[in-house]
């Protein structure tokens, strides 16, 4: 009732005369667990609003004409995206039994995250052949190329194709009961 570590679930593993060693199935640091679970929420929030903000601007005002324009909304949806399954994936985790509801979830997480590293590194190519190169490149169907890489696909049908458990419940951890920890 006063709060404190709770011996509830744990075992002592290995004893000598320096240390022991226990093992635990769950975790009592839940105070900063749930304060930064908050920061976690409230700058995904924050920053879901102002990629949100950021698309409507270029897309009402019609600045989406230039490459560099195409290339931030681009960047900004990956972003957004991320972070709106980010911040769905804690109210996802509530159905445990729902093997597929999890495996998706994190089959998305995969994409976004991946999308959003590639667009940020295509932003970087394109400053670098715009700024850095004397000689005015004209490659066509630029952006299509550019689209083409920078939402690959491809990468996590590969992951999920050659094995589906790659997404989803992992054990971890195995204690003197035979129990696991599941993440």
């Amino acid at each position: 009732g006063s709060g404190g570590w709770s011996s509830n679930g744990c075992s002592v593993q290995n004893i000598t005369d320096n240390e022991t060693t226990c093992g635990c199935n769950h975790l009592t640091s839940f105070a900063i667990l749930l304060i930064l679970t908050y920061i976690t929420y409230i700058g995904c929030g924050v920053s879901a609003i102002f990629l949100s903000i950021t698309l409507l601007t270029y897309l009402a005002f019609k600045l989406r004409k230039d490459i560099p324009s195409k290339i931030l909304i681009q960047l900004c949806l990956a972003l957004l995206m991320l972070n709106l399954v980010f911040l769905v994936d804690a109210w996802l985790a509530l159905y445990p039994d729902a093997e597929g509801l999890c495996i998706s979830t994190a089959w998305f997480l995969h994409y976004f995250l991946i999308a959003a590293f590639t667009w940020m590194g295509l932003e970087a190519v394109h400053m670098y052949v715009a700024l850095v190169k004397v000689f005015n490149l004209n490659v066509s169907h630029y952006m299509l190329k550019f689209s083409l890489a920078g939402w690959p696909m491809i990468v996590v049908i590969i992951v999920i194709s050659i094995d589906k458990n790659n997404y989803g419940l992992v054990q971890y951890g195995k204690f003197n009961d035979g129990t696991t920890d599941d993440l």
